[in-house]
This record gives structure tokens, C-alpha cells and sequence, in this order.
């Protein structure tokens, strides 16, 4: 093999070998998702409620009033089978809207849309979350 074609070979192995690690890191934002999903499937409401942001907070003000909202309107997020990340999208410097394809506890498939605010200290609270379903089919 030719020195500039071994060059370009090394060079091209080590461009896709970072480009495949980048994409498999996690953003900050999706910790919290991941983590309140989790929570609301172990029955931690304490936990899920923890990430909501400050403006989700002012609405409902107690855990109690927090889980009866999710119950009732989001049982599709109280009880998933699965989620997986899709694409996000900056706001601003502080605010992203996730992508996240859920699987209801029904099987049924969704696609939610969180928003995220990261907070004074750093973090990333979930700000709002609507949901849309989506067809799927069965083999």
C-alpha cells in the first residue's frame, strides 16, 4: 500500500471511530428523561417529580397533585414499555426540545416532545412534555 493511501486509511479509521463515539454519548438533558421514566416505571414518584422545572412545580405544588396530572394525562409516560432518544433541537442556550419515541404500556407507540431548562445550578429540569401517536404496524 501506498504511504498516502495508508495515511488516508488511518485517517478515515480515525475519523469514524470519534464520530461513533460522539454519537453514542448521552446530552445532558436525557439524563433526566431517562431517569423520570425509570422512576415513574419503579413506582418512585418522589424521584420523577424531582426533575420537573420549577414552572411544572408552580402548577402542581405537591407530588400528589404532580402524579394524579401524569396518571390521568400521561399514562403513556407513567407506565412505558420502552423509550428510545430521538433527535433534539436548541431553543435557546438554556431550553431543548427531545425527541423521545415511547412504547405505552398498551404497546401502543408515541412520540413525546420534552422540554428541557437548564437550571441556575447547572442542571437540566423537564419543563413540559406533549405527546403524539404514531402508527405502527404489526408483522
Amino acid at each position: 500500500m501506498k504511504p498516502y493511501a495508508l495515511g488516508l486509511f488511518a485517517l478515515s479509521f480515525v475519523l469514524s471511530s470519534t464520530i461513533g463515539a460522539l454519537s453514542q454519548d448521552t446530552a445532558p438533558w436525557q439524563g433526566p428523561i431517562d431517569d423520570q421514566l425509570q422512576s415513574f416505571q419503579s413506582d418512585n414518584g418522589a424521584r420523577a417529580y424531582s426533575h420537573a422545572a420549577p414552572n411544572i412545580r408552580r402548577m402542581f405544588p405537591t407530588l400528589e397533585r404532580f402524579m394524579s396530572m401524569v396518571e390521568g394525562g400521561y399514562p403513556q409516560v407513567r407506565k412505558p414499555k420502552s423509550w428510545t432518544m430521538g433527535p433534539a433541537t436548541p431553543l435557546s442556550d438554556d431550553l431543548v426540545a427531545q425527541e423521545v419515541i415511547i412504547v405505552g404500556p398498551t404497546g401502543k407507540v408515541w412520540k413525546a416532545l420534552y422540554t428541557l431548562q437548564q437550571q441556575a445550578d447547572g442542571n437540566w429540569q423537564i419543563s413540559g412534555v406533549s405527546l403524539q401517536g404514531l402508527k405502527s404496524f404489526g408483522v
